[in-house]
């Protein structure tokens, strides 16, 4: 049985293996999310290009968990910066550090914890409309630990894209579906 974690290798495997078109990333966007999986709700993203190597990112996250009747609600905010260099035409690798402040709040249980979150991976375009990207990560909050990640995004023109991701560690999993919108 293959499981989120092998279709991500795969797929990052797959994309390091393939080249067609010049890669124009853009690291300068703002996007909204919604996520689904242990928690679900909305996600905000953004990200400022500072240099042609250098970008600032941070993201706000507000989900809940319902199961078994008791609610349960997710929150956090980091805010990172990032290196980003080009591997080939076609491929940038992408490494950013962000410090994580979470909350969890529910009817028994409460904490909150801050951390570190630390990602390398890649941005592939498989062609003019579509981007892969995938890679690793390691987050101390909650000792959320090691996973990976990894998108597909669709660039409708220029400027807006929409993308599908999805997230696995032995704490969390789950899928996203999000719309970018570049400046």
């Amino acid at each position: 049985m293959i499981t989120i974690k092998k279709m991500g290798a795969i797929a990052l495997l797959a994309s390091l293996s393939l080249a067609t078109h010049a890669a124009d990333f853009n690291y300068s966007y703002g996007q909204l999310g919604y996520e689904t999986g242990d928690f679900e709700g909305l996600a905000l993203t953004g990200s400022y290009e500072v240099n042609k190597d250098i970008f600032i990112i941070g993201r706000y996250v507000d989900a809940t968990n319902d199961d078994f009747g008791v609610d349960v609600d997710y929150s956090e905010l980091s805010i990172g910066a990032g290196y980003h260099m080009p591997v080939n035409k076609d491929m940038d690798a992408v490494f950013t550090v962000s410090l994580v402040d979470a909350d969890i709040d529910g009817p028994v249980l409460g904490d909150s914890d801050t951390g570190v979150l630390l990602t390398a991976g890649v941005r592939f375009n498989l062609n003019e409309s579509v981007e892969l990207a995938g890679g690793a990560f390691y987050n101390s909050a909650f000792d959320i630990d090691f996973g990976v990640q990894g998108e597909v995004r669709y660039n409708i023109n220029k400027t807006m894209s929409a993308g599908l991701n999805f997230t696995s560690s032995d704490a969390i999993d789950g899928l996203g579906l999000n719309f970018r919108i570049g400046f």
